[in-house]
């Protein structure tokens, strides 16, 4: 059995953890598309001037938010759950 300093210590690194894949998946959802649409405009300016215009960022904002969103209620989710299978593994006071 595990105590309830120990309890709580794994609890504070998950939850550290899931808000840095939170903050990941929010950085990789807007940088990722920008990063591969931009080089294929860029070509085709080359090839004929003014025909593409390059997107802008905040294009893949709205799909940034919603992945993160996305990620964050999983992330509540397995928080909570690993605190329920945590609490009944604790050990009994004696």
């Amino acid at each position: 059995m595990i105590s309830q300093t120990d309890i709580q210590g794994r609890l504070r690194l998950l939850r550290y953890g899931l808000i840095v894949l939170v903050i990941v998946t929010f950085i990789v959802a807007l940088l990722a598309p920008y990063a591969a649409v931009v080089p294929v405009a860029n070509q085709a300016n080359q090839a004929a001037p003014g025909s593409v215009t390059p997107p802008q960022i905040t294009d893949f904002l709205g799909t940034a938010l919603l992945y993160a969103v996305v990620v964050a209620v999983l992330a509540v989710i397995v928080y909570f759950v690993y605190q329920n299978i945590l609490q009944r593994t604790i050990k009994p006071s004696s």
